[in-house]
């Protein structure tokens, strides 16, 4: 097995090790969240090993992927444009009155899964138009 050793999985992998060291220093000075940033670190570092034992060639996408991708982009979007129209209406008229966290929790949530669902779909139709 051969791994890569360019300039993309060097950068990945400095920044690895940086967060490593960062999340250890704040260890070091008594906070608790060094172990997220130490754990962050590994698992970016794992990333970078499992990246570099694939052949360049792997990560070239096709014209038709990049068009699926792009369509759901679009149409995930415009589906995120219409739920805050729809969630602002909501709030103007006094019908929901969300907290301002549940808002970004919802369309976080909600954008990401319209995108996949999205590219699921174009992917499984074949031809986009």
């Amino acid at each position: 097995m051969k791994i890569r050793t360019d300039e993309d999985v060097r950068n990945r992998l400095m920044i690895s090790m940086g967060l490593m060291a960062l999340g250890s220093a704040i260890r070091m000075l008594g906070f608790d969240i060094g172990y997220g940033w130490i754990l962050a670190g590994l698992i970016l570092t794992l990333g970078a090993l499992y990246n570099a034992a694939k052949p360049k060639e792997d990560f070239i996408e096709d014209e038709r992927s990049v068009r699926n991708k792009e369509k759901a982009g679009y149409h995930a979007f415009n589906t995120m444009l219409i739920l805050i129209i729809t969630l602002n209406s909501l709030y103007f008229y006094k019908i929901w009155m969300p907290s301002p966290p549940q808002i970004y929790a919802l369309l976080f949530l909600v954008g990401i899964y319209v995108w996949l669902a999205f590219q699921w779909m174009y992917n499984k139709k074949g031809d986009v138009e």
